[in-house]
């Protein structure tokens, strides 16, 4: 069993966790068992096995497997604590449990922790933000003996709110904004009309400092505002056209923004409410996390404090806040707005919510919502991206992170991470291992284009001068549906990772709802969205696939998204669906 996944691993293929984890479970005899203490006082149990092992390969391997569950573990639930139930004979067993403070480097402050440490600064961050110092994070070690009975993260919420929100934006100006890695969406309802949509590129990880990530969301809302004043008092063709282009540069606009303010005189308002979805994570509307590549640049600057710098990023609801004057300002990640948006679309068609609603979204990297019937998001980190799927691969393993053909996260350092499987990355990565052999003229191409660029030995998707990774997947994503079969077996093999990731995900979460709805970049195109579900079918022929499309639009806004030129669903669903979100705070 061990041989035969080192093999595997050694050729360059892939070894899922969850085959590994099957594996171990039906043949490992040695008690490895889990218990995690949540935020909500409500305590989850892993009861793990592990196999014997022969010489040093193999119990590195068995390690590192364990190593990948408990950063799952924490990096989807976080927790107060984690405790390990073994037998206290099993000397190596003993070792690897009582090492997880020291590999998890638990005893470092947050700016020296790398690989799976990173998982430990958000837990930090939340815990300060539920707790206010009052508890931190810590390992326990126990005999199997002493293992307490097991217990469920109850799932109990109130009855299903989402067919009630669309009728809250009658009468109301409502802001929704969709944060990206690449661009940022915004969608304004005025009195229950979609009157402005607004797309604004930028490069967050390039910011190195927050106000320079602070600074164009609060002008961007300042400029819809203004605009959205005019719409609500029927004076549309006021508008300042050229600064709501996508190009628009931040002068640009904030001449337009102050140019409207001024002709918008006394009908110049503030928002209803505004809901904002954030890359990262948040509990209780306040992003906590920062850890994710969109703070990079921030992170690197030896010349600031991070943590007192992130809080600036932390108090971004203060300053949106400034807009409505009162009103409702909420905040979730990106991911838990994707299931939020598809709740409130599969509502309003008289759907059964009652199970809650689970979707990803696919863009510049893999995010994931879990959202209760009562539209209620868990108070968990949910960073499902970070999750390691692959214990494989270990040639690829070699590439720095920002190697195109890395299988290593930018952000952890870690192999095996599904940021590099589930998003945009996903599909360069496979696309600079196979397209050379298997369709040169397409590789090529890509190179000619500048779509991909070779740096000494480094080949990356060039971010300067000129961002090229919406050209580049665009390009790949043209091909595949146009028949071009090795870009093709791209889609579907990101397909099969998210086989996994529905696998891991049931594992470690256990919601009630089954089903994925998928949003995004990578399924813009229906043929592409089709070869998603052929790889998918693979390892899960019984998991079903839902595309957020014009399908999905049921909604009065969304069915204006839908019928608007220039824009898709896909692209600004999101949006839409944090102006509903935004009506939470309404009821």
């Amino acid at each position: 069993m061990l041989k035969t996944f080192l093999e595997e691993a050694a050729r360059g293929r892939s070894v899922y966790i969850t085959d590994v984890r099957d594996a171990f479970q039906a043949r490992g005899t040695r008690p490895f068992h889990l218990r995690a203490a949540l935020y909500d006082g409500s305590v989850r149990t892993f009861p793990l096995s592990l196999p014997e092992t022969e010489g040093q390969s193999e119990e590195e391997f068995v390690a590192e497997y364990v190593h990948a569950c408990v950063y799952n573990l924490l990096s989807a639930l976080g927790g107060v604590r984690l405790d390990i139930y073994l037998d206290q004979a099993d000397q190596a067993a003993r070792s690897l449990a009582e090492g997880l403070s020291r590999s998890f480097q638990l005893s470092l402050p947050k700016t020296a922790r790398t690989g799976y440490g990173k998982c430990l600064n958000v837990n930090e961050r939340v815990l300060a933000a539920l707790f206010h110092g009052e508890k931190a994070f810590s390992f326990g070690v126990h005999p199997i003996e002493e293992e307490p009975a097991a217990e469920r993260l109850s799932l109990a919420s109130g009855q299903p709110v989402f067919s009630r929100l669309p009728a809250l934006t009658a009468g109301r100006m409502l802001l929704g904004i969709d944060v990206g890695g690449t661009d940022v969406k915004l969608a304004v309802s005025a009195d229950g009309r979609l009157a402005l949509c607004k797309e604004f590129d930028w490069l967050p990880s390039a910011c190195t400092r927050a106000e320079e990530l602070t600074g164009p969301l609060l002008l961007l809302t300042r400029l819809l505002r203004a605009a959205g004043s005019l719409c609500m008092a029927g004076r549309d063709t006021e508008v300042d056209r050229a600064a709501m282009r996508r190009l628009a540069s931040l002068s640009e606009m904030e001449r337009g923004a102050a140019a409207m303010e001024q002709a918008a005189g006394a009908d110049l308002r503030p928002f209803d409410a505004i809901g904002l979805s954030f890359p990262d994570v948040a509990i209780h509307n306040r992003i906590v996390g920062g850890e994710t590549p969109k703070t990079q640049g921030i992170r690197s600057n030896p010349a600031l404090d991070y943590e007192e710098q992130f809080a600036r990023i932390t108090g971004l609801n203060e300053g949106l806040a400034v807009y409505t004057v009162g009103g409702p300002v909420l905040c979730v990640n990106d991911g838990p707005m994707a299931a939020f948006t598809a709740a409130v679309e599969q509502g309003a068609a008289g759907a059964d919510l009652s199970r809650g609603f689970f979707a990803h979204s696919l863009g510049t990297d893999l995010g994931t919502g879990w959202v209760r019937p009562d539209g209620s998001i868990p108070y968990i980190p949910l960073e499902v991206y970070n999750f390691i799927i692959d214990l494989g691969s270990r040639p690829q393993r070699a590439y720095p992170p920002e190697d195109a053909r890395s299988v290593r996260s930018t952000n952890s350092g870690l192999p095996g991470a599904l940021q590099k499987y589930g998003g945009q990355a996903a599909i360069f990565r496979l696309a600079a291992a196979s397209l050379p052999r298997q369709a040169p003229g397409i590789w090529q191409e890509a190179l000619d284009r500048g779509l991909f660029r070779w740096e000494g030995e480094s080949l990356t998707v060039p971010t300067a001068p000129a961002d090229m990774r919406k050209a580049c997947l665009e390009y790949l994503t043209e091909q595949a549906a146009a028949g071009q079969s090795a870009c093709q077996e791209l889609f579907r093999q990101v397909g099969e990772y998210l086989a996994v990731t529905w696998r891991e995900t049931e594992h470690i979460l256990r919601p009630e709802a089954r089903d994925r709805t998928l949003f995004g970049r990578l399924v813009k195109h229906p043929a592409c969205f089709q070869l998603l579900c052929q790889g998918a079918a693979r390892r899960e022929p019984d998991l079903r696939l839902t595309a957020a499309d014009g399908g999905l639009a049921n909604t009065g806004l969304m069915k204006q998204l839908d019928a608007l030129p220039g824009c898709t669903v896909a692209q600004f669903a999101q949006a839409v669906g944090a102006v509903y979100y935004g009506c939470l705070g309404l009821r």
